[in-house]
C-alpha cells in the first residue's frame, strides 16, 4: 500500500507542508529548550534582554499554538480522505475482479479488508505526531550533546538500550495480532454459517451445540486470550516509555556523577531536557503501538490485493466495451473446458470440451444431475468464468479478457440463489414506464405483494423466494437483453405459475425474439423447449432439436 503516495496524491503539497512542520517545530523546540535551561539555570539568553523575556516566551506558545491548529486541522482532513481513498478502493478492486476469484476470496475476508482500512485510517495523524515528537526528540539529544557530548553519549545509549528491548516486544505483539487476525477470518465464516444456516441449526440441537462451543465460543475465548496477552504487553511497553524519561533522571542524577565530571548545572540542563522530553517520548512509544497495526493491516490488505490480481497502480476498467454488433446474432462454443481444484490444488472436476452454438430466438432446456456440469457451463455462459482451454464467440468475434465486460453487458441471469436488490441500481425510469410495470406486475400476479417507492425507488423484497424470482423476471425485462439466462427459475414457483411460466412466458419470450436459456428439471414441460440439452459427468451427451411450438397470445409487454 502506497500510503505516502496516496497522502501526496490528496495533497499536492504534502512534503513541503511536512518539512515545514518539522522546521517550525526544531526552531520551536530549540528555542524553548534553550529558554528554559538559561531561565533556570540564571544565564541571559542571547541577543535578548531579560526585560522581554516574558514577551520571547508568550511569543513561542502562540505560534507554537497556531502551527499545531494548522497542521491538527490539516491533518483531519488528509485523515478522513485516505479512510475514503482506502474504503472505496476495496470496493473498486472487487468490482473489476474476476468472478471465481472472488468466489475462492470469500466474504469474510472482504469484512476484515475493511477493518484494515479503519486501523489505517489513523495513519496521517498517528504519523505527523510520531514525526513532531521524532523531531523533539531529536532537538532535545542535540541540545545535550552540545551541552556536554561525553553525557549525552551515554544517555543516549542508554535510551536506544530501552528502545531495542521495546522493539523486541513488540515483535511479539505483532506475531499475536497477526494469529488474532487468522482467528477473525475464521470467526467471519463461523458466523455466516450461523446466520445463513440457522434453519438446518435449530433442526439438530447436536450440532448446534458443536457450532456454538467447538467453533464460535471456541474462537473468541481464543481472541480474548490473545487480547488479553496483547494488550499486557502494550500495557507494558506503555509503562517503559512512561517510565523511560525517569530511569533516564536516575542515570543523570546517580549514574554520571560516578563515571564522568559533570557540573550541576550541565545535570539540571540535561534534567530539564529529558522531564522537557517525556511528553514526546510517550507519543513515539504510542505511535509505535499503532504502526505495528498499521504494518499487519498493510500485510494484509496488500495480500488481499495479491489474491485479486490487483497490482498497485494498475488502471481498473471494464475493459474494452466497443459494440460489435448491434443485434445479436449467436454464440457459439469451441472445445471450451473447465477446472475445478480443491484447497489442495488437486483437481476434482472437470468440464469436457464444448462445442455448442446458441442462435438468436432459440429457446433451450439445459438438464442433468448434480455436478453433471450444467451450473458450470451457464457460468462460462454468463461470462462469469473464463475457460481453462477453449474459445466462446459473440457473433463470430472472440470473446477475450479486453471484451468480457462487453459480452456480460449483452445478458440478463437470473440465478437460481439471485440476490434482489431493493435498489434501483439499474437507475430504471419507473415514473415513465409505469404503464409496461403495472402489465407485467399483473402478468406475474404480484398485485398483491408489489410495492415500489415512487420517491426513492426502492422495491419490497421481504417476499417469498418465488415472488421474488418474478420480481428480478421483470427487471431483466426491463433490461431488454436479448439473451435470457434463467437458472432453476421455476423451481420456487407454485404449481400453478409454474405451467404458465412454461407454456406462456418461455413461448412469448422467443415470439418477441429473445434467447432463453433455462437450466431446468422440470420434464413434464420439456416439450415447451425448442432444443433440449443434458448434462452429464461434464460433457454434453444430449442436443437435441424439439419440434416447434405454436405461439400463445401475446402476454408480455415489448
Amino acid at each position: 500500500m502506497g500510503l505516502f503516495k496516496l497522502l501526496q496524491k490528496k495533497s499536492k503539497f504534502f512534503y513541503v507542508n511536512l518539512g515545514l512542520l518539522g522546521l517550525i517545530n526544531a526552531v520551536w523546540a530549540s528555542a524553548l529548550l534553550l529558554f528554559i535551561n538559561n531561565k533556570i539555570t540564571g544565564k541571559q539568553l542571547p541577543f535578548v534582554e531579560e526585560k522581554y523575556d516574558w514577551m520571547i516566551f508568550g511569543g513561542l506558545i502562540v505560534v507554537s499554538f497556531i502551527v499545531a491548529r494548522f497542521f491538527q486541522a490539516y491533518m483531519i482532513k488528509l485523515t478522513y480522505e485516505l479512510g475514503n481513498e482506502l474504503n472505496l478502493s476495496i470496493f473498486n478492486k472487487l468490482r473489476f475482479t474476476d468472478y471465481k476469484e472472488f468466489q475462492e476470496l470469500g466474504e469474510e475476508k472482504v469484512r476484515t479488508a475493511m477493518t484494515d482500512v479503519t486501523t489505517l485510517q489513523k495513519f496521517p495523524q498517528s504519523f505527523i505526531e510520531a514525526f513532531n515528537a521524532g523531531i523533539m526528540v531529536a532537538i532535545g539529544v542535540v541540545y545535550l550533546f552540545v551541552t556536554h557530548p561525553v553525557g549525552a553519549l551515554i544517555v543516549t545509549l542508554t535510551l536506544v538500550a530501552l528502545a531495542v528491548v521495546y522493539s523486541v516486544r513488540n515483535i511479539s505483539i505483532e506475531k499475536d495480532i497477526n494469529k488474532a487476525r487468522d482467528l477473525a477470518n475464521v470467526y467471519q465464516d463461523n458466523v455466516n454459517d450461523f446466520l445463513r444456516g440457522f434453519r438446518e441449526i435449530k433442526m439438530n440441537s447436536h450440532r448446534s451445540d458443536v457450532v456454538y462451543n467447538d467453533y464460535l465460543k471456541k474462537n473468541r475465548n481464543r481472541v480474548k486470550d490473545l487480547t488479553i496477552r496483547t494488550v499486557t504487553k502494550y500495557l507494558v511497553n506503555d509503562l517503559m516509555g512512561n517510565y523511560a524519561g525517569y530511569f533516564l533522571v536516575g542515570v543523570i542524577l546517580f549514574g554520571l556523577p560516578a563515571t564522568i565530571v559533570i557540573s550541576p548545572d550541565v545535570r539540571t540542563n540535561f534534567v530539564v531536557t529529558i522531564l522537557f522530553l517525556l511528553g514526546p517520548v510517550t507519543a513515539v512509544v504510542g505511535a509505535i503501538q499503532e504502526f505495528t497495526k498499521m504494518k499487519v493491516a498493510v500485510q494484509r490488505l496488500n495480500h488481499f490485493n495479491k489474491v485479486l490480481g490487483v497490482v498497485e497502480g494498475e488502471e481498473l476498467s471494464h475493459g474494452d466495451l466497443t459494440d460489435f454488433n448491434t443485434e445479436f446474432k449467436s454464440i457459439r462454443f469451441e472445445n471450451v473446458t473447465f477446472e475445478y481444484f480443491n484447497e489442495q490444488k488437486e483437481k476434482v472436476f472437470t468440464l469436457q470440451p464444448l462445442n455448442i452454438t446458441i442462435n438468436k430466438g432459440d429457446s433451450i432446456f439445459i438438464t442433468g444431475g448434480n455436478g453433471s456440469g450444467k451450473s458450470t457451463f451457464i457460468m462460462l455462459l454468463a461470462g462469469l468464468y473464463k475457460p481453462a482451454s477453449g474459445k466462446i464467440y459473440l457473433n463470430e468475434k472472440e470473446i477475450d479478457l479486453h471484451n468480457y465486460a462487453y459480452y456480460r453487458n449483452q445478458i440478463s441471469c437470473i440465478f437460481t440463489d439471485n440476490y434482489l436488490f431493493a435498489e434501483n441500481y439499474n437507475a430504471f425510469d419507473y415514473v415513465q414506464r409505469t404503464s409496461e410495470l403495472k402489465e407485467l406486475v399483473k402478468t406475474m400476479q404480484l398485485e398483491k405483494v408489489f410495492e415500489l417507492n415512487e420517491e426513492t425507488g426502492k422495491m419490497k423484497t421481504t417476499l417469498s423466494k418465488g415472488q421474488q424470482k418474478r420480481v428480478a423476471f421483470i427487471n431483466s425485462l426491463f433490461e431488454n437483453k436479448d439473451l435470457i439466462i434463467l437458472d432453476e427459475w421455476a423451481a420456487e414457483q407454485d404449481p400453478e405459475f409454474r405451467a404458465f411460466f412454461y407454456q406462456n412466458i418461455i413461448p412469448n419470450l422467443k415470439e418477441r425474439g429473445k434467447t432463453v436459456i433455462a437450466v431446468t428439471h422440470d420434464d413434464a414441460y420439456f416439450d415447451q423447449a425448442q432444443r433440449l440439452v443434458k448434462f452429464n459427468y461434464g460433457k454434453i451427451v444430449q442436443d437435441e432439436v424439439l419440434l416447434a411450438q405454436e405461439q400463445p397470445v401475446e402476454l408480455l409487454t415489448n
